[in-house]
């Protein structure tokens, strides 16, 4: 019973900000006026995408660098992954080069460049914290003034699902310059954002990680091992379920160890009872350490756990997608 907020098929999907665009056409800095992205692609592709960009160069500054963002799921270790290259018929060709681990940004109050877009831009309307913005810079600066207006395309080439999971999620992209950073005036605003539709990746082994559609339940961190202390929270909000009326939960888990032992714990006390968040908020959470929680031996691995949310009777229980099939969680590091 899985329902995902996306575009299905695996057609490029074209987005021209023509909302946004009478926002940011009065504006004298860098602007995004498109995204070419594919809709879908499978674990260890190799994924084009393509950012148009428009940049007017009015006043009188620089040479500065062209600054990019992207905003992706950590698993998928986007600066080993990614290539960019620029092509523009003002500017010419060259490539963008990964703006070098501690590089204070230019209006950033002693931020990085990917603190300051993480501040800035937050994870771009997804719901779980597992992102990253990845920085960039190009090779070639450029003058502001003239009256020119710089135009050209920044081609990225991925590989996506570095981390074998199978992915929703909503990709970002940012522009600026070195010398402004995000910032406004009263000439103006020098930078440009956009946050596409859900991508999704398929073809994996592990783990859905959806960052696009509110869940019944999360875990947190997104990724940990069985020696971690994990926090698991029920909302209840997210759709109506057999539960909506319980005034207590509970946790029915199984682990499963690597040396082929499964251990349940399924019971109704203080060990597995849910907290709630707030006075009739139906948002439940609990706190485990998944080796003392299950009881495993110091030689024993958890690599997985199943489960469901009961009340407090054990009769009425809640799986994945409001079914009765387990939640599952596969414990990783990465």
């Amino acid at each position: 019973m899985r329902s995902y907020l996306h575009i299905k098929g695996k057609g490029l999907w074209k987005f021209c900000a023509f909302i946004t665009l009478a926002i940011i056409l009065a504006c004298c800095g860098e602007i995004i006026t498109g995204v070419d992205q594919p809709a879908t692609a499978t674990v260890g592709a190799v994924v084009p995408i393509t950012v148009h960009i428009s940049i007017p160069t009015v006043g009188d500054g620089g040479p500065d660098n062209l600054i990019f963002g992207f905003l992706v799921p950590k698993g998928w270790k986007a600066a080993q992954n990614t290539l960019i290259t620029y092509t523009s018929p003002t500017l010419g060709d060259g490539n963008m080069t990964l703006i070098p681990d501690g590089t204070v940004a230019k209006n950033g109050g002693g931020l990085t460049w990917p603190a300051y877009m993480k501040k800035t831009f937050q994870i771009g309307g997804n719901l779980i914290d597992d992102m990253e913005w990845v920085a960039y810079q190009s090779d070639k600066g450029f003058k502001h003034g003239g009256g020119n207006t710089i135009s050209g395309d920044l081609h990225i080439k991925i590989k996506v699902g570095a981390d074998g999971n199978n992915t929703l999620v909503k990709l970002g992209y940012v522009i600026t310059d070195s010398g402004n950073g995000f910032t406004s005036d009263g000439n103006g605003t020098y930078y440009s954002s956009m946050i596409t539709p859900c991508f999704e990746v398929t073809g994996g082994t592990g783990d859905l990680i959806d960052f696009c559609n509110p869940q019944l339940t999360t875990i947190n961190p997104p990724k940990s091992l069985d020696n971690d202390i994990v926090t698991l929270t029920f909302d209840g909000t997210v759709v109506n379920t057999p539960l909506g009326n319980a005034t207590e939960t509970y946790l029915c888990a199984t682990a499963y160890t690597s040396d082929g032992k499964t251990v349940s714990v399924c019971e109704q006390t203080d060990k597995t009872k849910m907290v709630q968040t707030g006075p009739n908020s139906k948002k439940y959470q609990i706190t485990i350490w998944p080796k003392s929680f299950f009881n495993v031996s110091g030689t024993q691995t958890i690599t997985k756990m199943e489960y469901f949310i009961t009340n407090k009777a054990g009769t009425t229980k809640v799986g994945y997608g409001n079914t009765l099939a387990p939640f599952v969680y596969t414990f990783k590091c990465s």
